[in-house]
This record gives C-alpha cells, sequence and structure tokens, in this order.
C-alpha cells in the first residue's frame, strides 16, 4: 500500500483514530522477540544448558509471547474491512494487504515450529537451544520487516481516513473476539512496554487505572525477570 496516495490529510475537524494500543503492540512484539532471540543465541553459545527450571520458564514465555502475537495478527479479520471500508482506491488496498496476509502466514508456520522446539528446549534445553535460536531469529527479522511496513503504510491510512468511531468500534469487537488463551498475561505484558500515558488510554474508563492491575504487573514483571535475568 502506498501511504501517499491512500492516507490524504484528514478532513478538518474529523477526530483522529486512537492507535496507542497497536503502536503500543508493536513495540512491545518487536522488543520481546529481540530479547528472546538474544537470550536463546546466548543459551546456544554457553558451555553449560540452561537450568531445567529457567528451561521451563523459558519455554512457557516463548509459549505465550506466540500466543499474544498470534491475536494481534487475528485482528486483521476485523480491521481490514473497515480499513477497505474508508480508502478511495479498494483494488490497491487489497493489493497492499495481501502482502500482510502472506506475511501473516509465513509467521504462523514459524510460530508452529517455535513452539514445538520450545517444548523439546524445556525437557531438553542443551539439545534444542541453537534450533530455537535460529527459530527465533527468523520471526524477529520477519516481525521487523512486517510491522514496519504497517508502520509505513497501514498506520498512515488508519490516520488520516478511517473515522475514529469506526476504528473505536473495530477495536471494541477486538477485544470481545479476543481468544488468547491467558487474557491477563497479555494484558500485564502490553502495559509493561507501555508509558504511564499509554497504560491511562489502554485501560477502560472507570476501570481504576494501572493500579488496579499491580499484582498482574508484579506477576507478570517476576515471570520476566526469571526468563531474561536468570
Amino acid at each position: 500500500m502506498d501511504s501517499e496516495h491512500l492516507a490524504p490529510a484528514r478532513p478538518h475537524g474529523r477526530a483522529a483514530a486512537d492507535l496507542t494500543r497497536v503502536r503500543v503492540a508493536h513495540r512491545a512484539i518487536l522488543a520481546d522477540i529481540e530479547r528472546l532471540a538474544g537470550l536463546l543465541a546466548a543459551l546456544a553459545a554457553a558451555a553449560e544448558p540452561a537450568e531445567p527450571a529457567r528451561a521451563e520458564a523459558i519455554a512457557g514465555y516463548v509459549h505465550r509471547y506466540n500466543d499474544v502475537v498470534r491475536g494481534h495478527h487475528r485482528e486483521d479479520e476485523i480491521l481490514w474491512p473497515v480499513v477497505l471500508d474508508a480508502v478511495p482506491d479498494a483494488a490497491e488496498a487489497v493489493a497492499g494487504i495481501v502482502r500482510f496476509v502472506a506475511d501473516h502466514e509465513a509467521l504462523d508456520a514459524l510460530r508452529a515450529d517455535c513452539d514445538a522446539v520450545a517444548a523439546r528446549f524445556a525437557a531438553e534445553p542443551g539439545r534444542h537451544a541453537g534450533r530455537l535460536a535460529g527459530l527465533l531469529a527468523d520471526q524477529r527479522d520477519l516481525l521487523a520487516a512486517h510491522l514496519e511496513a504497517e508502520e509505513e503504510h497501514v498506520l498512515p491510512v488508519i490516520a488520516g481516513q478511517v473515522p475514529a468511531a469506526a476504528y473505536a468500534a473495530a477495536q471494541a469487537r477486538i477485544r470481545r473476539a479476543d481468544r488468547s488463551a491467558d487474557p491477563a498475561w497479555s494484558r500485564a505484558w502490553l502495559l509493561s512496554h507501555a508509558t504511564e500515558d499509554e497504560a491511562r488510554r489502554l485501560l477502560p474508563a472507570g476501570g481504576g487505572g494501572p493500579a488496579v492491575l499491580e499484582p498482574q504487573l508484579r506477576a507478570y514483571a517476576a515471570e520476566a525477570s526469571a526468563v531474561f535475568a536468570g
């Protein structure tokens, strides 16, 4: 998609869609795949394999991370039609979307392999660290290119052409359709990558703010420390 053609300036007076959630999600996805790939590369190069408890913690984190990213990609089933309704050249938009769908299919295959090898890593960390490191690095590289293209071509379309109310309604449908295995973990993971202002935007009105979720955030922080700090 060419954002110069598909995202002209927003009509005067029309509110812009709030892209806080998707921008934080992109940041979180890239930050975590980077540190997971780096962690496994270091473990693969280490003289001694990871301790069994840490290997299990790492594998569990990989599984939960992959589940969150799958959920992020499932959002497209709801969001793409909203984008297509808003753009003047649907044919050009569809051509761009085909590329993103192909990326998702490749990423789905990588995550399936990654989950399978993570389970083996939990049982035999010394034997499977190298393979898991390679799969995470492949996923990192594809995610980086994919999300960069979304930031460059898709988000400007949404900001410039999708009405704020239509985008908010789509986001509400996405939240209702959430099929993540551990929604509490997903929420704490996302908020851990958000600024204080972003966290306020991400939480529902009247929800009591981040303090209400403090136990979940502490639990996530403890898990992340066990995985990445060792």
